[in-house]
């Protein structure tokens, strides 16, 4: 699991209405240990807690805030998907601070200069559509070079059902939405291509969604679908949207 020595945190300011309806209305504090973000939804009040794990060394310098969800009415639902949360951002870490130390020994074996990893995760929560919780997760990693590298990725709950939702379960069973989204995405490929849009060409580039394709809504109800850095286009293109309009995709969602 987003410039040297910098942190590449970015706040994601999105989502509204899907299906034209607001579902939750998310409201920010202050990024520190014990804030509570709380999101009024049709069916649930859901607030979610921010636990921080931190780590500093001569070697690497780390920060994880890591969501803790409460309110889900499905109480081992919340707990497995908080624990979840956690374990994945321990083992994160413990993988950071391993890597740091291993490399900066053979460094120091070497007589070169030690290089200070960095490792920062953090989250925003997104209003949403009802009755969905959105989560975008972003993550930083510097481990020397030119500069670091950032991932974002996205986790859709439905606080009525207490279910995580992937991009197919937006969609009617009887729908092909790979190739509804494929052929949009191709589209936009083509046109920002000769605005002057770099893409990597064939199967380096894009060849179709994944099952696990990063997506979320935007205020205007649009799909934004999701592709981190060298994942279609170099690293100069940073993570890249596609938006998709709420008006070609509406009859096709459930």
């Amino acid at each position: 699991m987003p410039k040297k020595a910098m942190y590449a945190l970015l706040i994601l300011t999105l989502l509204s209405y899907f299906n034209l309806n607001l579902c939750a209305k998310t409201k920010t504090s202050k990024d520190t240990p014990g804030t509570a973000i709380f999101v009024m939804a049709d069916c649930e009040s859901v607030s979610v807690q921010t636990k921080n794990l931190v780590y500093e060394s001569d070697f690497i310098n780390l920060n994880i805030k890591v969501p803790q969800i409460q309110g889900l009415a499905d109480k081992n639902f919340e707990s497995d998907l908080n624990k979840r949360f956690l374990n994945e951002a321990q083992k994160a870490k413990k993988n950071a601070v391993s890597t740091a130390k291993e490399y900066n020994k053979d460094m120091l074996r070497d007589q070169l200069t030690p290089i200070k990893f960095e490792y920062i995760s953090t989250f925003s929560v997104i209003e949403a559509p009802k009755p969905y919780l959105v989560i975008g997760f972003l993550e930083y990693q510097y481990s020397g070079g030119a500069h670091g590298i950032s991932y974002q990725e996205y986790i859709t709950i439905n606080t009525c059902d207490n279910k995580i939702l992937e991009l197919k379960d937006l969609f009617k069973d009887s729908v092909d939405y790979k190739d509804l989204i494929n052929t949009e995405i191709y589209d936009q490929i083509a046109e920002r291509r000769i605005k002057g849009e770099y893409f990597f060409p064939g199967t380096q580039g894009f060849t179709g969604i994944k099952e696990s394709q990063e997506y979320y809504i935007n205020s205007e109800g649009n799909l934004i679908v999701i592709f981190n850095i060298y994942e279609i286009a170099p690293y100069a293109a940073g993570i890249i949207e596609f938006s998709i309009p709420h008006d070609k995709i509406a009859a096709y969602l459930k």
